[in-house]
């Protein structure tokens, strides 16, 4: 049955009036759409345009900070048009001394700057889900400094669950990297075009508090470059495989290394930031070289000790004697040594009271020994002049003594020695 059926002329004009009043309605709103098309796209054009400005904004901002950063280096003397060492205005070098030594030192590690980081991330079991509401794949930790002279020895953690995209869309100056570098755990140094030297190791603290080791300690040295960019270094950044260790993050939420929900990193930094640019410098010296000059004192010889040898010289010449010592015994020839009152006096008790008692000896200058043989009393003094037993057996095996061809060692040495003694003292 058609629409039109049952109606009156009336009411079917009425009705094609109200068609045509709708299409008259469409038309505007069509007309108004494709108005507001073409404002869209022109609206798009223009964010596509903000973004290369904004893109040439932040390449000049780095162009200005690099600038800035060599008027600051050229202030401090550590790049430009440095004195060389012939210039009357370089520091004049220390002058070595006769006889000295010269040491240079040339040290490569005396620009470098250590520093920890810890990071903890808690409420990780939420982490993904909330990440999907920020809209990007990563987080981040706080900015931390190494070297506080240089404005770009800052670092960032980031920290991907799934081991997704490093853009976490927090710091312009830290996403001047490749948009497709995918990670778990990365370290992020500010955007910079001159060169560094970095040696970095990560950490994971296990259950029982401690920090244990994440892959392998890394050097590396980043080259200076025409334009700023980051450096980007993570366990897992250049293999198929991502996680932590190996693990999932499902496997990651329910093991050792998660504590209440909670996973804590640890990351520790050596870096030796480069002051100059290749591009405005001929040369770039890190080496610090130091000139040491040592007084070398002039060696002098000394010859082997002759005290024992002069002192029993002294006793067998009778240089500078002024004591006689008298051996009388039985029928043997009579003996007599020329000595020093001041060596036997040092030596033995027996010859200091001896001689300082107002006796007859004393007064003539003269010692006698009755009951000692003379070899015994030779051997005595021998020995008192060099303090060696070596001298007594000596003695007694010149003079062919019989007690010494009955008897051997210190023993028999001794025993001649103390009899002497004993016989000067009675």
């Amino acid at each position: 049955m058609d629409a039109g059926d049952g109606l009156t002329a009336e009411q079917l004009r009425a009705r094609i009036e109200e068609q045509r009043a709708l299409q008259a309605t469409l038309t505007a709103q069509g007309e108004d759409a494709l108005r507001e098309i073409g404002e869209a796209e022109e609206r798009q054009r223009l964010r596509r345009q903000l973004d290369v400005e904004e893109t040439r904004s932040s390449h000049l901002g780095a162009v200005l900070y690099s600038r800035q950063r060599r008027r600051r280096s050229i202030d401090r003397d550590e790049a430009g048009a440095l004195p060389s060492e012939e210039s009357t205005f370089a520091k004049p070098k220390p002058q070595p001394t006769p006889g000295a030594l010269a040491k240079t030192t040339t040290s490569y590690a005396s620009n470098v700057v250590k520093r920890d980081f810890v990071w903890e991330v808690s409420g990780l079991s939420w982490l993904e889900q909330q990440l999907t509401q920020e809209g990007r794949e990563c987080t981040n930790s706080e900015l931390f400094e190494v070297d506080r002279t240089d404005e770009c020895s800052t670092y960032m953690l980031a920290f991907s669950p799934r081991g997704g995209s490093l853009q976490h869309e927090m710091d312009d100056q830290f996403e001047m990297f490749v948009d497709d570098l995918c990670g778990t755990l990365a370290l992020i140094r500010c955007a910079d075009n001159y060169g560094t030297n970095l040696c970095y190791r990560f950490f994971v603290r296990d259950a029982s508090g401690e920090f244990q080791p994440l892959g392998d300690t890394t050097r590396v040295a980043v080259p200076a470059r025409g334009e700023s960019f980051c450096f980007v270094g993570g366990p897992d950044l250049e293999t198929e495989s991502k996680g932590l260790f190996g693990l999932s993050f499902d496997a990651l939420l329910g093991s050792e290394w998660v504590t209440d929900d909670a996973i804590c990193f640890k990351v520790c930094i050596e870096e030796a930031v480069m002051m100059q640019h290749p591009d405005s410098s001929s040369q770039i010296r890190v080496g610090k070289t130091d000139v040491v000059y040592e007084h070398k004192p002039p060696s002098v010889e000394v010859p082997p000790s002759t005290l024992q040898a002069d002192l029993l010289s002294l006793l067998i010449e009778g240089r500078h004697s002024d004591v006689s010592i008298e051996a009388v015994y039985g029928e043997a020839a009579p003996a007599t040594f020329s000595a020093h009152t001041n060596i036997l006096s040092q030596r033995s008790d027996v010859f200091a009271a001896a001689f300082s008692h107002e006796m007859r000896e004393s007064a003539t200058r003269t010692l006698t020994v009755t009951d000692v043989p003379p070899p015994a009393l030779k051997a005595l003094l021998h020995f008192l002049y060099t303090d060696d037993f070596d001298e007594v057996q000596k003695v007694l095996r010149e003079e062919g003594s019989s007690e010494a061809s009955s008897s051997s060692g210190g023993a028999s040495s001794s025993g001649a020695s103390g009899a002497a003694e004993q016989s000067i003292a009675q």
